[in-house]
């Protein structure tokens, strides 16, 4: 209805001046345009006091009501109202303010409603601060012109109010008085109800209005309620009107201020008028409130706390029943799951002052409390060791403070458990479990875990009171789950074995109540109090519930049975242990007696038989512990005896043994053998588990504890199992008890030794291998088996000697046993040399050498009428045979050998061709002793004797027959055996054979050794290959049984299996020894050729593991002990020189076979088939850790793997130390095939991570190892290349495989030195290093392949880093710092084009002879710096990435999308495009710390210069906008480079950043390049002061403004783009860094927006934007000073953009408008609230509604509002619809406040794109915009400084095409 009221206006105004033509009129109309132009001229405060004077005195003598300039006039006096001016100014203002409204309002026609945007614009801001004699006359004008308004002042009231709040805090108390006068005066002219909203609306947006607002409400609302007394109540919804969000959030907003007086003053009010009893609001609101309250304790301000003590509590006396306690408590569970504030401090604060409340909260809480501190210490425990040591301090400060009654904590962890498991919420359940194990053990270790040292026996009753129940209730939960389901998913076991762990701790520390002793010791003194407790509290240890206990055996029962049926072995300890510990405290404390065995533990026996081995051994455990208790108590000991008095029953006599170990052991029959031998069938059970990996120290005990009690049981066990064959577990049983009878070897009964010998003559040899193992195994316990077989002996002796009856299989079977242990010489002869006897007391026999030469001798020479007695003889002198060969004269030796070694030779080859492995593995053994006496005896050797010897090996059967038996054996110890004699007869016979044969027959063997080294079973790295060579085994066991069954009849092999291959870290024994053997044997063939010599201590002891070198190690052959010069000469090459060079040859093949065996312990994961990430400490600090600790590992220490390795180094380290160039060609030969054999894979070779790990353990010395490298055949090539194609200037052909074989050789030395172990090198040593290095990057200068040149400088700068040089520069400066300027400058020449490349018109001179591709190619792998990025994107790529993410990659993606897109043909421009990419990441990079690392500190100005050259190519890049990648990686270059040295360079640089700053196009470019810019512009306005500069420069257009619209194009783009600059290098800035420095721009400023409808658009929208980037860039006590002298100008221009008197404004200008107003809103500049109700409708709950009309019907906004005032933004809404707005506030329950978070505010108003449909969208933001601020009056907001930078930096990037679109 007031949509014309405008116009009426105008109309009023045309009529009044032609009803005032007077003469005297025209001249008051001249006069005072004249006054007002005057006023540009003043320039002293007394200037202006005189003007103000003219003006007063031409309004005192006016006559009319029409008044000519009005808003120019407004604007004049609301600038005179400026804080910098004085009271006489103000107060002759305020006179003409009223003179003026006193002429305007005496016509009655005059509507001033529409003016009061004019006269409040300097009215409003003026209140406070003006003087104490302005501010009456500032109120009296509010008085008589705005109140008398009534409701239509509604529109402006939000402003009116924000202006005369705060006079509220005045001191004087008069103008206090007025202030409020005016208040309620104004509450009455636009009533109650909406005066109190927009009041709180006031308190929401502004704190300078808080203290004010509350200061009013609490007088006006005492006085309202005298009023109500005696009229009628003031309704509470006028009083607080939407107060679920409104009045809430101003009271949340008062209680976070940061003025202390707020907070008061927000507590004082809510303790009269907002009290919790009095439910003035509903539960919610009151909660947040209270929480909020709760977060103020985070300090202790005594004032603030009183007040919310007064609030919370009144005067009533707290108990637990009250309302308030239940707020509170979820209050403090809200603060600790929303980790708000610190709330630790806060809850250590609140107890501290409200220690009665820890008993009401405390359970309520504490589930939450332990839960916030475990979540936080499992998050610091990784990297903020810091912080977590702070919550650590703050957690138990926290419990201590609430130490007596800190079991709530654990009983409401529990109530939330309990609720858990009841509705199986598996993730909670756990995470509740895991808490009350972090309780136990961490938060509340002190408290409870030694409850001994508690003093305060109530505290003590309390704390096991609690424990207690939590285990009974316990129970009790877990009994209520169905058995089936304690396994189902819904509650997995690991779970439950958590639950069941802490039920266990719990009950273990209720172990001291269990006797009375305990519990005297657990009290002390305090013991004796126990009888001072109240009547009602029983002892502790009657509160046990018997029956829970006694329940849950019967649940046990069911346990065991469901755990056995179905194998469910994850709950049966921790169940077994509770229930053992209950029945013990059942049978002791509650007296129950056992008549009979108990079921639970018949149980536990039958899980014996039916359980699995887990099971079984976990029974086998709680029956001894009974056992170990049986005197605790009677009625344990009468349980205990019911299981031991049938020990005897089912156990035979044993028949009289030839031996005497059994003779002492008696029997007692006397038992009831109708009773079971629980005895008896633990120890079978026991026996069985020994080869399940169950053997271990528990075991132990368990064996050793029945040998000792119930030795009966002990040897009828283990005589009946070796009887049945069972070697193996008496093995393992030899092995775990050896050091117990070390310590009693009088307990040695011998029990299974001889029977355990017997399998030394096994047929099979894999039985045999076994038990030799055991034997070595028992090598420091020989006395275990040799007591028993001397004594047989003896007794057979005597027998013989006095021609008595004895047994010659006895006889013989004794000897061969003797012999078998025997011939493990290297263990067997020291220990007999040195060990007495334990029970022979003749002193010639003082050793058990003595006395077996003794005993054989005599069997030697003993007489035998039987010619079958005649196998003791010969039995005898075989094991003599091995005794001798240590003493008898060697000419006996050489008779044999040439006797009979024909004859053994052709029975070998016969054997061979029948594939008979048992008679081969004897015939060998001869074989080899024949051969190591051949070497023994040489020097011996008669000539005659000689010439036989070489016919006998040149027989081209002998090494034949050998490596065709290695091939075709199949058994391990068969394989190992030939291995054996294979390197013997190589050491043996060399110095017999010819070179030429001899060379020939070792290629043969190498090559086959390797063959079989890359074959071998362990190479598989996985147990499916094992489960196939299982089989495998299997199947050749079962054909050996049958060959032994027909020659051995006697020969039980019932109980092999493939069980006894026991797997240690997944791998077989065999299969590592199998590979031991083949590696020791290649080493000491190649190392007899190469004559490396080693020292003893190289040599493996384990017999097993050093295999094929024991022999070679006895002949003192091959580990020949040295010093270290000998070691480092040159081996000699004359006796085998053809040899050696074929060995040498062989080189590559080695290697690849020993990769194969090769078992990575490192983490390479900075390493892959696509690149090396850079090297930087840090990165590399974990993996070099790993290999220092991998490097130091001490042999002790070796696993499988590590021996192996061991064996392989033995090798390659003299190999290293003597052929480093042929080694390190082989392993780049290797390398290049794994690069080739992998380029489709993105993952690393891994015999690509072998080979480098492999070549760093060998710890080649660095500068012997780059000697090496650049003597390499690769490196070679790649040098002669260089010689032969030297670059010219101009045009590059781009030889792919040449840059490929380059990339290639690079990136391995780059890995490789980059992963050495860093070592500090001697100068000589650096020296050396750097020179060769160099040496070799000299020829690389040649190329400009753009790998080959990044990888020179990558090595370098690693190079730098790991071996500095600057020690040692004298030696090579010149030629290092050459290299690296020229590195740097040709990449910059890469990166600017210098260069075109073309492909190879021919392929002479390439690497290697294959078909290239003649188009260029991305070359991988990538240089690290490359690959790093590579990586990121590669991250990236897999992630849902934003639009603005997607931005950021933009430069990977051109890199890397072809080639994973696998486009790798390119064309010549993407080709240079990716490579001057490229080649500027490198520079940014490594240019500068690569510069650092390599001058002194002394040279910075070298830096400077050499950056200098190479950034002269940089520089046209960021100019050239035609690639903006280029532009940005430049860019991004230009930034980093800065960075590191802003104190030189930004001084250097500025005139060619200026220059680029300067172009017109400077802002064409990407979103992360512009940001690089402003980090440019920002360092070198650091040491410049550009601003000033620009300003300077700019001054003239500055001037120009306000004619610029007349000016021309060129003219008008030129000032743009210079203020576009100015507006950069402040955004550039940091908050406050150019506020001195803006009087000159602010003037600027002003100086357009005095007449903004005079300008230019495009003139006046940068001047918004320049607005807009100050707020930005100005804190908020800079922006009120700022802004303060301004803000008039600034809202006349919003004025004047908006409404242009029924013209559309430029909408560009319009949404730049619309910009800035939003903009103030989000900062909420509280200023601003004084002119916001200008713009937009400034209330609260109101809804705008809109009704659709035709366009054509509708030319102009129509809205409807009860109020005449119409917001100047609303005539900018859609013209699609009508509008009306109701100001009936309203509230949605979206808008309710449900918490303390404040909601996210958005952005409105963004840039428009689509030309077409510009205006309509424009109007849409408008309205969407205006409805937003509507909405948000009455919430509390929180804004995103980053999201309003981003939108300034797209704004900057299409300033220059919005400014087009303008024109």
């Amino acid at each position: 209805m007031f949509n014309d009221l405008r116009q009426n206006n105008r109309n009023y105004e045309n009529q009044s001046i032609n009803k005032s033509r007077s003469e005297e009129q025209q001249k008051q109309k001249i006069k005072i345009g004249s006054i007002l132009k005057s006023y540009e001229s003043l320039k002293e405060w007394s200037d202006l006091g005189q003007w103000l004077l003219k003006l007063q005195g031409v309004f005192q003598t006016y006559q009319g009501s029409y008044i000519p300039k009005k808003k120019l006039l407004c604007k004049r006096l609301a600038q005179c109202l400026s804080p910098i001016w004085n009271k006489a100014i103000h107060e002759n203002a305020l006179v003409i303010y009223d003179l003026i409204l006193k002429i305007l309002t005496s016509n009655s026609e005059y509507d001033l409603v529409q003016d009061l945007p004019l006269f409040s614009l300097g009215l409003f801001p003026f209140f406070g601060f003006a003087s104490i004699q302005c501010k009456p006359m500032f109120l009296n004008i509010l008085e008589k012109y705005y109140y008398p308004l009534q409701k239509d002042l509604l529109p402006c009231m939000g402003g009116l109010i924000s202006s005369i709040i705060v006079g509220m805090e005045d001191t004087n108390e008069e103008m206090m008085k007025k202030v409020m006068n005016s208040l309620d005066q104004a509450a009455d002219s636009i009533g109650l109800k909406q005066f109190f909203g927009l009041l709180w609306v006031s308190i929401i947006r502004s704190g300078r209005c808080r203290l004010g607002a509350y200061k009013y409400l609490m007088k006006r609302w005492t006085k309202q309620q005298q009023i109500d007394n005696e009229n009628c109540n003031l309704l509470e919804d006028d009083k607080m009107p939407n107060k679920k969000a409104l009045v809430i959030n101003a009271l949340l907003a008062s209680l976070e201020d940061e003025s202390t007086l707020v907070k008061r003053a927000a507590l004082d009010f809510m303790c009269l008028y907002c009290k919790i009893s009095e439910n003035v609001f509903q539960e919610q609101e009151n909660l947040i409130l209270i929480e909020q309250c709760l977060l103020l304790f985070i300090k202790l301000d005594h004032a603030v706390v009183r007040r919310i003590n007064n609030w919370f509590f009144g005067e009533d006396e707290l108990n637990e029943n009250m309302q308030i306690v239940l707020f509170i408590q979820t209050a403090l569970q809200r603060i600790l799951i929303a980790e708000q504030s610190d709330p630790l401090k806060i809850l250590q604060n609140w107890y501290m002052q409200h220690p009665e409340t820890v008993s009401m909260t405390l359970f309520q809480i504490g589930f939450d409390l332990a839960k916030f501190i475990y979540k936080k210490t499992i998050l610091y425990q990784e990297t903020q060791n810091d912080k977590l040591l702070e919550l650590q301090k703050a957690s138990e400060r926290l419990i201590e403070s609430i130490s007596s009654q800190s079991e709530l904590i654990l009983k409401s962890i529990y109530e939330h458990l309990k609720k858990f498991m009841i509705a199986e919420k598996q993730d909670q359940t756990k995470e509740c479990i895991s808490i009350i194990d972090f309780c136990l053990n961490n938060m509340m270790r002190s408290q409870f875990s030694d409850l001994s040292k508690i003093d305060d026996i109530i505290l003590f009753q309390q704390r096991t009171t609690c424990l207690y129940e939590f285990f009974v209730l316990s129970l009790k939960e877990i009994m209520n789950i169905q058995i089936e389901y304690l396994f189902q998913i819904l509650i997995p076991q690991q779970l439950l074995t958590q639950t069941l762990d802490c039920i266990n701790k719990i009950r273990q520390r209720l172990e001291l109540l269990e006797n009375e002793r305990d519990l005297t010791i657990a009290l002390g003194s305090n013991y004796d109090r126990t009888s001072n407790l109240p009547k009602n509290s029983t002892n502790l240890i009657d509160q046990m519930d018997v029956g829970i206990i006694s329940q849950f055996c019967n649940y046990y029962v069911q346990i065991n049975k469901y755990s056995i049926e179905n194998e469910q072995e994850a709950l049966f300890p921790l169940t077994s242990q509770i229930l053992l510990r209950s029945q013990l405290f059942l049978m002791k404390h509650a007296d129950i007696q056992h008549s009979e065995i108990p079921n639970w533990l018949s149980q536990l026996f039958n899980s014996l038989e039916k359980g699995t081995n887990k099971i079984s051994l976990c029974s086998i455990e709680t029956v001894i512990e009974l056992l170990k208790q049986a005197q605790i108590h009677q009625n344990v000991f009468l349980l205990t005896e019911m299981i031991t008095r049938s020990s005897y029953n089912d156990i035979q006599p044993f028949e009289k043994m030839e031996s005497l170990s059994m003779d002492n052991t008696q029997y007692d029959y006397k038992s009831n053998q109708d009773e079971k031998n629980y005895i008896k069938q633990m120890f079978q059970k026991l026996w069985l588990l020994l080869d399940h990996n169950y053997h271990d120290q528990l075991a132990v005990e368990f064996i050793l504890y029945i040998a000792e009690r119930f030795q009966h049981i002990f040897v009828y066990v283990i005589e009946n199992a070796l009887k049945q064959g069972d070697q193996r577990r008496y093995q393992i049983f030899c092995r775990i008890t050896n050091v117990f009878y070390k310590k009693h070897p009088k307990l040695n009964t011998g029990v299974g030794i001889l029977q355990m010998l017997n399998y030394l003559d096994h047929e099979n040899p894999l039985i045999r291998y076994n038990t030799k193992t055991w034997l070595s195994e028992s090598a420091p316990f020989f006395f275990r088996i040799i007591d028993p077989i001397i004594l047989r002996l003896e007794f057979i002796l005597k027998d013989i000697q006095k021609n008595k009856e004895y047994s010659l299989e006895l006889a013989v079977d004794t000897i061969k046993k003797l012999q078998r242990i025997y011939v493990s010489k290297e263990w067997f002869q020291p220990y007999i040399e040195k060990t007495k006897p334990t029970f022979c007391q003749d002193e010639h026999l003082n050793t058990y050498y003595k006395l077996i030469c003794h005993i054989l001798i005599q069997f030697v020479l003993a007489d035998f009428n039987n010619n079958e007695f005649s196998k003791i003889n010969a039995t005898s002198a075989e094991l003599l045979e091995n005794v001798i060969n240590f003493t008898i004269d060697n000419k006996n030796k050489i008779q044999v050998l040439l006797l009979y070694f024909n004859s053994v030779l052709q029975k070998f080859e016969q054997v061979i061709q029948k594939n008979d492995q048992l008679l081969q593995l004897q015939l060998l053994n001869l074989i080899k002793v024949f051969l190591l006496n051949t070497y023994e005896l040489e020097k011996y050797l008669s000539q005659q004797h000689r010439n036989e010897l070489i016919v006998l090996y040149e027989q081209p059967q002998f090494f034949q027959n050998l490596m065709v038996g290695l091939q075709s054996s199949q058994v391990y110890f068969l394989k190992q055996r030939y291995l054996n004699t294979i390197v013997v007869g190589v050491y043996s016979i060399s110095q017999l054979l010819p070179p030429r044969i001899i060379t020939e027959k070792i290629q043969i063997i190498v090559i086959t050794m390797l063959k079989l080294l890359e074959e071998c079973e362990y190479n598989q790295n996985n147990f499916e290959g094992i489960s196939q060579r299982k089989s495998t085994n299997l199947q050749i066991l079962k054909v050996f049984k049958q060959q032994i069954n027909n020659n051995f009849q006697q020969f039980n092999i019932q109980q092999l299996n493939f069980d006894q291959l026991h797997i240690k870290s997944g791998l077989s024994g065999d299969d590592f020894e199998e590979v031991m053997s083949l590696s020791n044997s290649i080493r000491a063939i190649i190392s007899f050729f190469f004559q490396f010599k080693y020292d003893t201590k190289d040599l493996d002891q384990r017999p097993n593991a050093a295999g094929v070198l024991v022999d070679l190690f006895t002949l003192n052959l091959f580990f020949k002990k040295t010093d270290k010069s000998q070691m480092l000469t040159q081996p000699q090459f004359q006796n085998y020189s053809d040899t050696c060079q074929m060995l040498l040859k062989l080189f590559p093949q080695i290697l690849q076979s020993y990769l194969e065996c090769w078992r990575c312990t490192l983490n390479w994961d900075h390493l892959s088939n696509m690149g090396c990430i850079v090297y930087e400490y840090e990165k590399f600090d974990q993996f070099n850790k790993l290999l220092k600790d991998q490097l130091q590992k001490s042999e002790q220490e070796y696993t499988d793997e590590d021996q192996i390795k061991h064996s392989i180094l033995q090798l390659l380290r003299p190999c290293s130390v003597h052929f480093q160039s042929n080694l390190i060609s082989s392993i780049l030969e290797l390398w290049q095939s794994q690069i080739n054999m992998n380029k489709n894979g993105l993952k690393i070779s891994q015999n690509m991570c072998k080979l480098i790990e492999l070549s760093i353990t060998l710890q080649i010395v660095p500068d012997e190892f780059m000697v090496a490298f650049v003597r390499t055949r690769q490196v070679q090539i790649i040098i002669q290349y260089y010689q032969k194609h030297k670059y010219k200037k101009g045009s590059y052909y781009y030889n792919y495989e040449q840059a490929k074989f380059e990339n290639e050789v690079l990136f391995f030395l780059y890995t490789y030195m980059s992963s050495v172990q860093y070592q500090n090198l001697k100068n000589k040593e650096l020296i050396k290093l750097w020179n060769v290095f160099l040496s070799f990057s000299k020829c690389l200068l040649q190329s400009r392949h753009i790998n080959t040149v990044c990888y020179v400088l990558e090595i370098i700068y690693m190079l730098s880093w790991k071996f500095s040089p600057k020690d040692v520069l004298e030696e090579f400066r010149k030629e290092l710092h050459t290299q690296i300027r020229q590195n740097l400058v040709i990449l910059a020449e890469i990166a600017s084009f210098q260069y075109k490349y073309l492909t190879q018109p021919y392929h002479q001179d390439t690497i290697v002879d294959l078909q290239i591709d003649k188009k260029f190619q991305m070359i991988i792998p990538f240089t690290p710096t490359i690959f790093e990025l590579y990586e990121d994107y590669k991250i990236s790529s897999n992630c849902e990435k934003s639009y603005e993410l997607q931005k950021n990659y933009q430069i990977q993606q051109f890199l890397f999308d072809s080639f994973i897109k696998k486009v790798l043909n390119l064309t010549e421009s993407e080709f240079s495009n990716k490579c001057s990419i490229i080649a500027i990441k490198t520079l940014k990079r490594l240019s500068q710390v690569t510069l650092i690392n390599t001058y002194e500190v002394s040279r910075s100005e070298r830096i400077i210069e050499n950056t200098r050259e190479f950034m002269v190519f940089i520089f046209p890049l960021i100019e050239n906008k035609e690639n903006q990648i280029i532009v940005e990686t430049a860019s991004e270059l230009l930034c980093t480079i800065l960075k590191h040295n802003k104190d030189i360079l930004p001084q250097i640089y500025l005139n060619d950043i200026l220059d680029i700053f300067n172009k017109q196009d400077f802002f064409k470019c990407t979103g992360r390049c512009l940001k690089f810019w402003t980090e440019i512009i920002d360092i070198i306005s650091d040491k410049n002061d550009i601003l000033s500069d620009q300003l300077g420069n700019n001054s003239k257009f500055f001037q120009g403004f306000a004619g610029l619209f007349k000016s021309k194009s060129a003219e008008m783009m030129k000032k743009t783009k210079g203020f576009e600059r100015v507006c950069f290098i402040i955004y550039s800035g940091g908050i406050d860094k150019y506020q001195s420095k803006l009087t000159t721009l602010l003037d600027a400023i002003l100086s357009v927006i005095k007449d903004i409808n005079s300008q230019d658009a495009a003139i006046s929208i940068l001047i918004i934007f320049c607005i807009r980037i100050l707020v930005l860039r100005l804190s908020q006590n800079s922006l009120t000073q700022v802004f303060r002298q301004i803000w008039p100008y600034l809202v006349s221009m919003l004025m004047q953009i908006f409404d242009r008197k029924g013209k559309q404004a430029n909408p560009f200008l319009l949404i730049s408008g619309l910009k800035l107003i939003e903009l103030f809103s989000l900062f909420q500049l509280e200023e601003f609230y004084f002119y916001e109700w200008i713009f937009v409708f400034d209330y609260f709950g109101i809804t705008i509604n809109h009704n659709p009309v035709q366009e054509q019907q509708q030319q102009k906004v129509k809205i409807e509002s009860p109020y005449k005032f119409i917001p100047y933004m609303a005539y900018q809404f859609p013209k699609l619809s009508e509008y009306s707005v109701d100001y009936e506030c309203k509230l949605y329950s979206e808008q309710f406040q449900s918490n303390l978070n404040k909601k996210k505010r958005l952005i409105k108003i963004k840039d428009i794109q689509e030309a077409d449909e510009f205006e309509p969208k424009l109007r849409q933001q408008a309205l969407n915009l205006c409805q937003h601020l509507i909405d948000i009056n009455q919430q509390r907001m929180i804004i995103s400084p980053q999201s309003l930078e981003q939108i300034i930096e797209e704004e900057f990037i299409s300033l220059d095409d919005y400014i087009s679109r303008i024109q």
